[in-house]
């Protein structure tokens, strides 16, 4: 039998099922003992009851990861949730401040991911990783508070905390897509089932419990003025709160280590001893978009969710939801409303990528997300904004993000199993450039005829034309489209060539009883 790894890991228990049983039989038989020392050389753990049966071994495996990936996902869920919140009423609380506040996290988000996120998640793995970028998130979300209090130096506390908190997003998505791709290796060999499986399950529970706390988290927001003595200090004060309790809870949360596998994984280009070196660790989200061919190809996808979140939480939240409702707690409402859906949808959306593939979600969602600039192309002026027009809005956006959330994870899990790290880095440095340009496009270009149904007239008396950031969401929902379908058919080519099988035991016995002929 193979020797358990310590620590209490995933990696503590052996997949292989009538392969290891036949070893053990034929050592048996040999008379060979499978421990002449006769000391086990296997570490006591915490392990779950199982019969000799590999069935059962692996099933309790598969429940234990399922389990402990749940724990992860609400602890980051509700974490992520108190940012969230914030950052949908940043625009809405601090006006000019919050939109440059935004576009700092977004930027420093970017180049943490560029330059740092990666050797962080190599050098402490997921786990711990997961925890740094949660306390960052932390002094984000204090930022709100202390800007709330101290309002003299609310441009110096706002932006200090958007410059701290986005590093801390790029440790924490990057870790979280590292430690996602991992639980659904061992989940998968487990199970004895395709990677692809596990990974379409894995997508979808993550979706719907991370949207399903931020809905709970949202809705706090609309309490301000609602219910009476509730400021927003108090508000802020909650999220603050929640943000520092789920970062503690990541220490109940099991590390987990890379499965062995049964392949053998070509290298995209360093050897072993660069891929060790902290200047491949720190820079391979780069390095990856350079050498992967499909990684270019998967920026769309990553780029249209950016540009159309930037749209609804700067413009939509800042001007267009004041004028249909002259309230901005109904902010909270609305996002809280995207946030069910897209949660509903990232379990039905499971269910047609197990029947039509991922590929046919991913279009869907790359269509919703062009929805959500169309309508204001079609209808620009203040006389079409109704209650129904913005619900229609915010259902398209939580219609492309249930795909985004659940669905494009699992893709890149699928697409990039060498280098996971490097993998999710680049989503966070895709999607966090095309947020951080659709923010500084947020207020559109100035124009001065008032006449033209084009040029809108923001709250503060400027006038704008939000045409060209709306067609750069609607263009690069189709450039999502195109490249993805370039993408997966690389993939699709590539699999032969990435993957050498090892020699299955068939074959060798094939050879062997040719040669004695």
């Amino acid at each position: 039998m193979t020797k358990l790894s310590e620590g209490g890991s995933f990696d503590n228990f052996d997949y292989s099922t009538m392969s290891d049983t036949v070893a053990d039989s034929s050592e048996l038989a040999s008379g060979a003992p499978t421990n002449p020392t006769g000391v086990s050389d296997e570490p006591e753990l915490d392990e779950p009851s199982f019969d000799s049966s590999s069935n059962s071994i692996n099933l309790a495996q598969a429940k234990r990861v399922e389990w402990n990936f749940r724990l992860m996902t609400m602890l980051f869920g509700a974490n992520h949730g108190c940012v969230v919140s914030c950052l949908s009423l940043a625009t809405a609380r601090f006006a000019a401040v919050g939109a440059w506040q935004s576009g700092i996290l977004y930027l420093t988000y970017t180049g943490s991911a560029i330059f740092g996120a990666t050797w962080v998640v190599k050098q402490f793995g997921g786990r711990d990783a997961l925890m740094a970028g949660m306390a960052l998130y932390c002094v984000y979300v204090a930022a709100f508070l202390a800007a709330t209090i101290y309002p003299e130096q609310q441009r110096l506390i706002a932006y200090m905390g958007a410059g701290v908190g986005g590093t801390g997003a790029g440790f924490l998505w990057t870790a979280q897509g590292s430690y996602f791709a991992t639980a659904a290796e061992h989940h998968a060999k487990a199970l004895g089932q395709p990677l692809e499986q596990s990974t379409n399950a894995f997508g979808s529970t993550f979706a719907f419990y991370y949207l399903a706390l931020e809905v709970i988290l949202r809705a706090i927001s609309s309490l301000s003025g609602s219910v009476q003595f509730i400021s927003w200090t108090v508000i802020f004060t909650i999220y603050f709160l929640v943000a520092v309790l789920t970062t503690v809870g990541m220490l109940f949360v099991e590390k987990l280590k890379e499965p062995s596998t049964e392949t053998n994984l070509t290298s995209l280009g360093p050897s072993s001893s660069t891929e060790s070196s902290w200047w491949y660790r720190a820079t391979v989200t780069l390095q990856l978009l350079w050498r992967e061919p499909k990684m270019k190809y998967m920026i769309g996808l990553n780029s249209v969710f950016g540009f159309s979140s930037a749209f609804l939480n700067s413009y939509v939240n800042g001007e267009v939801v004041d004028v249909v409702f002259d309230r901005d707690n109904v902010i909270g409402i609305l996002t809280a409303g995207q946030a069910i859906l897209a949660a509903i949808l990232s379990m039905v959306f499971a269910r047609v990528a197990d029947r039509y593939g991922k590929g046919t979600v991913l279009i869907l969602g790359s269509i919703a997300f062009a929805f959500v600039a169309i309508p204001f192309v079609l209808y620009p002026t203040t006389a079409h904004w109704t209650p129904f027009f913005l619900f229609f809005v915010y259902a398209m956006q939580g219609t492309g993000r249930a795909t985004f959330e659940g669905t494009l994870k699992a893709v890149f899990a699928d697409f990039f199993q060498s280098e996971k790290e490097g993998a999710f880095a680049n989503i966070i440095f895709q999607n966090g450039s095309a947020t951080a340009l659709g923010y500084a496009l947020s207020s559109g270009f100035n124009c001065n005829h008032k006449e033209s149904r084009y040029c809108i007239e923001f709250h503060d008396g400027t006038l704008h034309n939000l045409v060209p950031f709306e067609w750069l969401v609607i263009g690069s929902a189709v450039i999502a489209i195109l490249g993805y379908l370039v993408a997966s058919s690389l993939h699709a080519e590539s699999i032969d060539k990435d993957f050498v099988p090892v020699p299955q035991e068939d074959e060798e016995e094939e050879e062997e009883q040719r040669n004695v002929v």
